[in-house]
């Protein structure tokens, strides 16, 4: 039971939040408050007590989100709101939820959750949100959501995701924010960079081979290809990739050895090529900036996405500059950016040179 009596419960209650300050008061009030029974000698090993002071403080944080909620333009007054309710769930003494649920004729349709409200990671997990497969999908069924639903799904979201709530996946849901989406892509690395040099003696050699971008893995390979990799050890000097070693055996002496290294870099990404023919083939502009593995496309809504590589972590992050739309925004804007977004919202999180996943 929550203290009705404490001045920060009281104040809580009582003051009009955003969402991201009622997270962080109530987490910061209900940890405490847990903290104090798992020191106290009466409740310590209580966890009945205490997963039920944690559903009070999830169902207080459910009650002020839908209280911000109401409070949003176009999203307050709509229907959609009038059929909103949530569900706060408290499993056990470490982890809560909280279900959003759209009431219907037919039941109760389970929106998304958000994981672990009460904790610094809490997330967004989708059930039964509009993805890109049904944006683009040519039936009018397919999405299952009105537009006046998908418009505020839409408000809601980007509410959740200023106090700090989001879907780790892209492929969840198209209502996330386009501005920073990042996940991981391929890279081809099926054309390694040589260097190869005889060996005149045993003992040393010194192999080097100059790469533009991040080594993804690397062998070194004798002319029967042998892989003696493991006699040496790899630096990165500048641009060069550098394998050297102190025990080359006497019975590779005349031999050739050759380093083969596979190489991430804005060059070889399958997905950016499957993009610039798709943008081409619809009259979509697409420009290399000035910085390398950046890319700008002036969509048909009117609006620049711009796609940046990264090889150090193997991602592709989008951005809109002076514009925060979302990907359902752009998915569905033409058929044309609806073709190119697939190749940013991938199954598993991986990109193929088709822009399918496998």
């Amino acid at each position: 039971m929550l203290n009705y009596n404490d001045k920060e419960i009281t104040s809580i209650i009582t003051s009009d939040l955003e969402i991201a300050e009622s997270r962080t008061r109530i987490t910061v009030k209900s940890d405490a408050t847990i903290e104090a029974m798992k020191d106290s000698e009466l409740w310590a090993a209580n966890n009945s007590a205490q997963t039920n002071t944690l559903l009070d403080f999830t169902t207080l944080l459910a009650d002020k989100i839908h209280q911000s909620l109401a409070d949003v333009n176009g999203l307050g007054t709509s229907n959609f709101f009038k059929q909103l309710w949530l569900k706060p769930v408290v499993p056990d003494a470490d982890h809560t939820t909280i279900v959003f649920f759209q009431a219907t004729p037919d039941g109760n349709k389970e929106l998304f959750t958000i994981v672990d409200p009460l904790r610094t990671d809490g997330r967004l997990v989708a059930s039964n949100l509009p993805t890109l497969i049904q944006i683009t999908a040519k039936s009018d069924d397919a999405l299952g959501y009105s537009d006046d639903e998908v418009t505020a799904l839409i408000a809601m979201v980007k509410e959740l995701y200023a106090a700090g709530y989001a879907f780790r996946t892209v492929d969840e849901t198209v209502l996330q924010p386009v501005d920073g989406l990042t996940f991981a892509t391929k890279f081809d690395t099926s054309r390694p960079l040589l260097a190869s040099a005889t060996v005149q003696e045993a003992g040393n050699i010194r192999l080097a081979a100059t790469i533009n971008g991040t080594a993804a893995g690397y062998h070194v390979y004798d002319e029967e290809h042998h892989d003696w990799m493991d006699l040496g050890t790899d630096t990165r000097e500048g641009d060069q990739f550098v394998w050297e070693s102190t025990s080359i055996p006497e019975d590779l002496v005349g031999q050739k050895l050759t380093l083969a290294v596979s190489v991430q870099s804005v060059d070889n990404v399958p997905a950016m090529d499957e993009l610039f023919v798709i943008a081409s083939s619809n009259a979509i502009l697409m420009k290399e900036s000035v910085n390398p593995g950046e890319y700008s496309l002036s969509l048909p809504n009117h609006k620049d996405l711009t796609v940046r590589v990264n090889p150090m972590s193997g991602t592709v992050t989008l951005a809109t500059p002076n514009q925060p739309p979302r990907l359902s925004n752009w998915t569905t804007s033409t058929h044309s950016s609806a073709n190119g977004s697939s190749q940013f919202c991938p199954r598993n999180q991986h990109l193929t040179k088709r822009g399918y996943a496998k």
